[in-house]
């Protein structure tokens, strides 16, 4: 009874007026949010998301917000269990296992708590940090990488003129900043930018800062949010980012008014009764991870944060705010949408489908309007020849390229709901990385959707057949399978009988180490292709230390092109291998064994699957297939939206996999 009452009083709160930006510590909406995160700390005494084990990140964010909201997250525990007992266990990982922004975030963590990132556990973190930033300044190899490398070490006093002079040469003529060189601007890179080039002292005043807030305020949106690129719907990740930029630019981010909204309405928005924040208006995604993002950026405390910052309760003399924008019980309505009848075709065709994920659904006629929610939906429909049929894919749809030319509707869990309904489908043809929310509300405004989620080969050749009962395209979608699957046969018929398989390992990404592991895509086509994983003892998508994958020394090892989310462009990764010093005597590279593999092709439940098989094949085994030379090193073209878009779908296969073994 006191949880209703309280949560009734926050939201009459927040229904009537908003204090003055930035909020206090004591307000009910911080204090909502705080109670929140602490409810997601664990056994160990770490943080993660409900059903999920404590992660360092999520960890170091949750903590970070504490301290913003003047807790002293130290003393939380469970199962006896503190913050710094998981800390201190998690030290010798994180040096092992960690990236740049990993070593980076964990200084601005100790900093914030008050202990010494010099000497914690017996580490410097700050001289490991060091040693990443190159000659010209440069952190790591992205932008990005450099972003939070000053804020962590302006935290604690080092020099970061030169690592802020690289930094802003490399801003987009737009004004923006990108996730790594020759990429496209985005806000939340943006707004982290202007983070660290306050914690490097520059002046708001500079032209630097000043363009960059001109490129934010352009990106705003009609809901007075902010999205991270692309036909994205608005975020509270996004958002969180923005205001703290604007902070530390000297800006007030309540001015920032588009429509009767400004940003910080908007985020306020997505904040639920229970404290929680939702990903997006109908996304409930990594709510710890996004209440630890909005704490911070309404209680207006940019990065790095420690307790000598903290904005204690007040009194206030300015008069409050009001807001149209409840702390609301529900996800923020769209606008009444009167939908077109469905547009069928005049046969009496009904059929009954059962999706992946066990859902019934009755299609009467044959769908004319699709619209698809992932690349790899978008892959079967063009293989079946629905082009034209097909009248809106995600941002990430670039599969034939004229897919690319279609309308968009967003990403996968950011999939804009309006534009979807813009687009008049009598057939929503999702995925398991549009969220259960997504599906549902679709569902819930009346259109038709059926989900595909294939975790094997042969998912996707059920898949197709599926898609094909769906649009009328039987006839097409049995063929089709049966020449994929004469395909598929024609490589295993080799290689199930080889006495002698080569060690491989596929590298999604490198800092830190991302390799695929078993039940997932790569591995299945690896063990297909006459190959042996040698990290299929890591549970689906996962990171290994540079020391493991060194002593594990695979005989080839295949890599994702480009960022693994767009056009190939700079094979990132592949440089990696071929640059870095302390992998020179890798076999693979030793003898010319690096190879790079389209990341989408080896990713997507898609046709193309097939051809990954093949090019991985013969990349094995020569004397059985057509050979494949190794990839020479390109130069760098804009790779995608930025890094918050990999992390996606790193957190997109985890799912799926998770999903997959329930």
């Amino acid at each position: 009874m006191k949880r209703i009452g309280l949560t009734l009083f926050i939201l009459l709160l927040c229904v009537v007026s908003c204090g003055a930006y930035p909020l206090n510590t004591d307000d009910p909406g911080i204090q909502a949010s705080v109670d929140y995160i602490r409810g997601c700390q664990k056994s160990d005494g770490g943080f993660g998301e409900i059903g999920r084990e404590s992660s360092p990140g999520t960890t170091s964010w949750v903590i970070m917000a504490a301290v913003a909201a003047g807790e002293d997250p130290r003393n939380w525990a469970n199962g006896g269990n503190s913050t710094l007992d998981y800390l201190r266990s998690m030290n010798d990982e994180i040096l092992a296992k960690g990236g740049t922004v990993d070593i980076a975030r964990t200084i601005l963590t100790l900093v914030a708590i008050g202990e010494d990132p010099h000497a914690f556990c017996g580490t410097d973190h700050v001289t490991e940090l060091k040693s990443r930033v190159k000659p010209d300044g440069q952190a790591g190899d992205h932008v990005y990488t450099t972003i939070w490398t000053i804020i962590a070490l302006a935290s604690v006093g080092e020099d970061t003129d030169s690592s802020a002079e690289w930094l802003i040469a490399r801003q987009n003529t737009d004004g923006g900043f990108p996730w790594t060189q020759g990429a496209e601007s985005d806000p939340d890179d943006t707004g982290a930018a202007l983070e660290a080039l306050a914690a490097a002292g520059v002046s708001s005043d500079a032209t630097v800062v000043q363009n960059a807030l001109a490129y934010l305020k352009g990106m705003q949106q009609d809901d007075g949010g902010f999205h991270y690129g692309g036909t994205s719907a608005t975020n509270a990740a996004s958002d969180a980012w923005v205001i703290q930029g604007i902070v530390a630019a000297g800006d007030n981010p309540a001015e920032w008014v588009v429509g009767e909204r400004d940003v910080v309405e908007h985020l306020l928005g997505l904040q639920n009764p229970d404290g929680s924040f939702r990903y997006t208006a109908y996304v409930t995604d990594s709510p710890c991870r996004m209440t630890a993002s909005a704490i911070p950026a309404l209680l207006g405390m940019p990065y790095p944060i420690t307790s000598a910052q903290v904005q204690q309760p007040q009194s206030s003399t300015q008069e409050p705010r009001a807001t149209t924008v409840p702390l609301a019980t529900t996800p923020t309505a769209i606008p009444t949408v009167t939908t077109a009848p469905v547009v069928m075709d005049n046969s009496q065709r009904s059929v009954t489908v059962t999706d992946d994920f066990g859902e019934i659904i009755t299609i009467r006629g044959t769908p004319q309007r699709i619209v698809s929610l992932a690349p790899s939906n978008t892959e079967i429909l063009y293989a079946l020849g629905l082009e034209d049929r097909v009248v809106a894919v995600t941002d990430y749809c670039n599969y034939p390229p004229e897919a690319a030319d279609k309308p968009q509707v967003g990403g996968y869990s950011t999939t804009n709901i309006e534009k979807v309904i813009a687009a008049e489908p009598d057939l929503v043809l999702a995925a398991f990385g549009n969220t259960e929310d997504v599906v549902n509300r679709l569902r819930s405004l009346g259109l038709t959707v059926v989900s595909l989620n294939p975790l094997t080969v042969e998912d996707v050749l059920h898949d197709i057949e599926l898609v094909g009962v769906v649009t009328g395209q039987e006839e097409e979608a049995s063929t089709l399978v049966g020449e994929l699957q004469a395909r598929v046969e024609a490589v295993t018929g080799k290689t199930e009988t080889l006495e002698e398989k080569p060690s491989v390992t596929h590298v999604v990404w490198y800092d830190p180490i991302w390799v695929s592991g078993r039940d997932t895509f790569q591995d299945e086509v690896i063990r297909m292709a006459g190959g042996v994983n040698v990290f299929d003892q890591v549970d689906g998508w996962g990171i290994v230390s540079l020391e493991e994958f060194i002593v594990m020394d695979p005989d080839y090892i295949l890599v994702s092109s480009g960022d693994g989310m767009s056009e190939r462009g700079r094979d990132i990764v592949y440089d990696y291998f071929m640059n870095e010093p302390r992998m020179q005597e890798l076999t693979a590279v030793r003898n010319g064994r690096v190879y790079v593999i389209d990341a989408d092709a080896v990713s997507r439940g898609g046709p193309r699957i097939v051809d990954a098989l093949e090019e991985v094949a013969a990349i094995l085994h020569p004397d059985q297939f057509e050979t494949v030379s190794p990839k020479e090193t390109t130069v760098a073209r804009s790779p995608g939206f930025n890094v918050i878009t990999l992390a996606c779908a790193l957190l997109v296969l985890l799912l799926v996999h998770e999903r997959g073994r329930k």
